[in-house]
């Protein structure tokens, strides 16, 4: 990779600087599953500020990219025959992001895809030569990091905190982890994953990651209202309880 390519990688990471990405997805069967609904989210928290976006899917990259200049990460989601899901898992995958308009190709950077057909190191190489883009490896641990970054990714994300078979069910920010993160790695650090508030996303940025992703707390009405009613349920059962002593 030449120098000039490395300055434009790390330029676009600047570009997100403390700022928040939103990650604009709708799982298969969310009546969100639109490309005009999802098109008019992304419309929408680019209006209310977001710094860049994250996308899954062809079409969806480009009807995001007609809309804004500012930074796309791209991915394209593949499952297996265990229904577990993987990031942009070949170099097809990635081919086909850059070609839609993303700046930024994200791939699964853990342990389990070292042994795929067509292992992350290998692609992250490729991306950069054939593609001249920069890589944000999507990890769940430091050593994924580490990892990551010695193989040449250019920034990392704790996007697949939680969903390893180490981290399995984990729906928390792990704040050690992040700060393990920034304190070992000379790459820039993404915070993305189980972020469901501004003050857990002002807290990242103070401990140094370059952004943070928000999806599902900002762009899923579903998951918002699910969790509205559990606390109104908790509520619920306090009370009956707490009547129940008296």
């Amino acid at each position: 990779m030449s120098q000039g390519s490395k300055a434009s990688f790390n330029a676009v990471f600047e570009r997100l600087r403390g700022r928040l990405i939103v990650s604009c997805q709708a799982s298969e069967g969310d009546p969100l599953d639109d490309l005009d609904t999802l098109t008019r989210i992304a419309a929408s928290v680019l209006r209310g500020g977001a710094g860049g976006l994250r996308a899954e899917g062809i079409s969806r990259i480009a009807a995001f990219r007609a809309i804004t200049e500012l930074p796309i990460i791209g991915i394209i989601k593949a499952y297996d025959a265990n229904g577990d899901v993987y990031i942009t898992p070949d170099f097809a995958s990635a081919k086909a992001i850059s070609d839609a308009g993303a700046d930024i190709i994200a791939l699964d950077c853990t342990a389990r895809r070292l042994t795929a057909a067509e292992p992350w190191p290998e692609l992250i190489s490729r991306i950069h030569t054939e593609l001249n883009r920069p890589v944000l490896a999507d990890i769940a641990s430091l050593e994924d990091a580490q990892a990551a970054e010695r193989a040449g990714s250019d920034a990392v994300a704790t996007t697949l905190y939680g969903y390893t078979a180490e981290t399995a069910g984990i729906r928390t920010p792990s704040w050690p982890m992040i700060q393990s993160l920034i304190a070992h790695l000379t790459v820039p650090v993404v915070v993305e994953g189980h972020i469901t508030d501004p003050p857990q996303a002002q807290c990242a940025l103070e401990l140094g990651a370059t952004a943070v992703v928000v999806g599902s707390a900002i762009t899923r009405p579903e998951t918002i209202t699910t969790r509205f009613v559990h606390a109104t349920q908790q509520k619920d059962q306090s009370k009956s309880f707490a009547e129940s002593r008296t």
